[in-house]
């Protein structure tokens, strides 16, 4: 698609949206099937939840529509980084934020070029001293001795010291990530969940295949080299690094600036806060409502990569918006969002004693209210907002959270240019959380302008 036929059909989206007032059913991996099942640039560097659809970036950055060529393009929910490394693709600058420092390593990582030559270097290095090393490693918690092997968790601390002495900050935090991806894949997590559940054979039909493929990987995970599959995947990220030395040398840059949407600051840890209609346009996925688990599923990894226990890692939870933990004594409280159609669903909820999950959802709109806000604070007069979004299902009840973000951002004098609707199909959500929240079957494409 030219970028004359992309600037036609978006025409289309705003007359058809205009004209009716429906969201315009569409497909991303149809519009754009040159990225279905590819390897692009670096993206595939480390796996994570619910990562969005490369497709849909790439779709609104491949025009100046939304954004001038040498634009600014901000994620405030930036997650593994896909927006900020498709804007930089696009010739654009990017700015990110994440409460998970997962997320902000892989982003940081994934959109900076280190010459390959350098990178091999150091792995050699490493290998050697890890490979030397005689050191014996205790733990702070008993917990970590369930999900791996004693011969694993004195390989994988081996390799964690060795890396952790590398000088250049870039290199070391490039090889951390690499040691992070390999972490569930040496633990005796189930892969196919993406919270960390330990494999466990006997829960499968007996003389089933799944059963069989069960215990002949744990009893490979008992003696398996953490080295060489450490050597293996780094060699693959090399590569993937080296694919970025063309945006190098445009001078393109990517940042992550806060750990909040809700405060959006011009330095990541820094105080001074970023500048009113700094940025052209806004292109983000925010998490749902108790939706995602993302520091649950991260726990493994961020236990190796910051020796984090699991009181810290509650810590790290509280900061995300759609959490679900919070204390029972919260629950008590009656919230509203002034939203009237979430209010009536919350009303709804506290009239059949459901306080819990009126109290997560609500609580989850307030604050994704004060992260709006900050986006509309630091976007541009004339800007576009593009937000991607699910709908939930709450204690059987619909609740049309584009419909309440949608109704907030015209409160905040945004204009709603179009609507579009994607079903989600294989996008990689974990979608069911528990007995009484529910599945999300599609992706609304909401696009404002200030």
């Amino acid at each position: 698609m030219t970028e004359e036929e992309l600037k036609h059909r978006i025409e289309q989206y705003r007359s058809d949206y205009s004209e009716r007032c429906e969201p315009i059913h569409i497909n991303f991996r149809q519009l754009v099937p040159e990225l279905n099942n590819n390897e692009r640039y670096s993206h595939l560097i480390h796996s994570y939840p619910a990562k969005l659809l490369t497709n849909i970036p790439y779709f609104f950055l491949q025009t100046d529509y939304f954004c001038p060529k040498e634009g600014i393009v901000l994620d405030p929910f930036c997650g593994t980084g896909t927006v900020m490394l498709e804007s930089n693709i696009s010739g654009r600058k990017a700015l990110g934020a994440d409460a998970n420092p997962l997320a902000v390593l892989i982003s940081q990582v994934k959109t900076t070029y280190v010459p390959s030559n350098e990178l091999q270097a150091t792995l050699s290095s490493v290998m050697t001293s890890a490979r030397r090393s005689n050191t014996e490693i205790t733990f702070s918690t008993k917990n970590i001795e369930r999900w791996f092997s004693s011969s694993t968790i004195q390989q994988l601390a081996r390799l964690e010291e060795a890396i952790s002495k590398i000088g250049n900050e870039k290199q070391r935090r490039f090889f951390m990530l690499t040691f992070s991806s390999i972490v569930k894949k040496v633990s005796f997590a189930d892969p196919s969940i993406s919270v960390p559940v330990k494999l466990n054979p006997e829960r499968l039909a007996k003389n089933s295949t799944r059963k069989k493929a069960a215990t002949f990987k744990l009893k490979t995970l008992q003696c398996i080299d953490v080295f060489e599959k450490f050597e293996t995947i780094c060699k693959l990220n090399i590569k993937r690094i080296e694919s970025l030395a063309t945006i190098k040398e445009k001078g393109i840059t990517t940042e992550i600036i806060s750990h909040d949407a809700r405060k959006l600051t011009e330095t990541y840890g820094k105080s001074e806060i970023l500048e009113d209609e700094s940025v052209d346009l806004i292109l983000t996925s925010p998490p749902y409502a108790g939706a995602q688990k993302y520091i649950r599923s991260s726990w493994l990894n961020l236990y190796w990569l910051g020796r984090k226990l699991p009181e810290e890692i509650r810590l790290l939870k509280n900061k995300n918006i759609g959490r679900e933990d919070y204390h029972r004594a919260e629950f008590k409280k009656k919230i509203k969002t002034n939203i009237p159609a979430a209010d009536t669903v919350l009303q709804s909820l506290y009239k059949e004693g459901k306080y819990e999950r009126a109290y997560i959802v609500g609580n989850y709109l307030n604050e994704m209210k004060l992260a709006l806000d900050e986006s509309v604070r630091v976007l541009k007069k004339d800007g576009y907002m593009i937000i991607v979004i699910g709908n939930n299902t709450v204690c059987n009840r619909p609740f049309d959270t584009q419909d309440y973000l949608t109704t907030y951002l015209q409160i905040k004098g945004m204009h709603l240019e179009f609507k579009l609707i994607d079903d989600i199909k294989s996008y990689g959500l974990m979608t069911k959380r528990n007995k009484t929240a529910s599945t999300i079957t599609s992706e609304w494409i909401l696009v404002f302008k200030k």
